[in-house]
């Protein structure tokens, strides 16, 4: 009787939970809602912070049109209800996002439910109280002498690169290449911008406009990442500023059909 109550248990569990989701936390995210320097711990102003709860479905679609965001709070030894969000969605989506703004620190169960109720996936999140601290951007580019940047295939949670290369393929990915920059002190911008140039059919110079992009960071970050997507195949470069403008890296890649 025990071991049928306990196969009950289990299957019952099984049912209730779809499993290979996975939830990311991220800042900055991609244009396809890939997270971009995903984390656990996060430290949030007096006027708090708004953070991008992703579910990644992993290959899998998600029951009916709407979905929910509930998040639980750490509070007399066990995860109590704090909030509830609901999220339209499309039809076949596999990333989905709300933008959620945490405003008091502590310890965050973070979970999405389908309209069956079912527990797609859940994460623990930390949430502190950053201290007041001024960072000065930097002016000179000097200061960047030491960034590189290199283009690999993939970026694993952590911000390991997989696939360093300089050539990248339109029939490969996509055409989507990511990028990362990694110095041996603090950025210290709070945004980056990226400027896309591509070399004319015979030319020696990089003169041809192609794109521009922004993306908010964290000051304090020695590293981060970001992924584009190139459209025809060509030399290109993609160059680097912080918010001054001040040139933080310069990189090149061949892109091919």
């Amino acid at each position: 009787m025990k071991k049928l109550f306990q196969l009950f248990l289990f299957v019952t569990l099984l049912s209730s939970i779809i499993t290979a989701q996975t939830i990311y936390v991220a800042d900055s995210m991609t244009d396809d809602f890939e997270p971009i320097n995903a984390d656990n711990y996060w430290e949030i102003p007096p006027w708090g912070r708004t953070l991008h709860v992703i579910l990644d479905m992993e290959n899998n679609t998600v029951e009916g049109d709407i979905v929910y965001l509930f998040v639980d709070k750490y509070s007399g030894g066990k995860y109590q209800p704090y909030d509830s969000k609901s999220v339209n969605i499309k039809k076949n989506q596999r990333r989905i996002y709300y933008d959620y703004k945490f405003t008091e620190p502590g310890k965050y169960k973070l979970y999405y439910i389908n309209v069956s109720q079912q527990q797609l996936a859940s994460v623990i999140v930390t949430v502190a109280e950053r201290k007041s601290k001024q960072t000065k951007v930097i002016k000179r580019s000097n200061y960047y002498d030491n960034v590189k940047l290199i283009f690999c295939k993939k970026v694993l949670v952590g911000g390991t690169p997989m696939g360093i290369t300089n050539r990248a393929s339109l029939s490969e990915n996509d055409g989507q290449i990511y990028v990362k920059i990694t110095n041996f002190s603090p950025l210290k911008t709070d945004i980056i911008l990226v400027d896309i140039w591509k070399k004319e059919h015979r030319s020696f110079e990089y003169d041809e406009y192609v794109e521009s992009k922004k993306f908010k960071i964290n000051p304090e970050w020695m590293d981060t990442f970001f992924k584009i997507k190139f459209k025809t195949p060509g030399d290109y470069r993609i160059s680097i500023y912080n918010s001054e403008e001040v040139l933080v890296a310069t990189g090149y890649i061949t892109v091919s059909d």
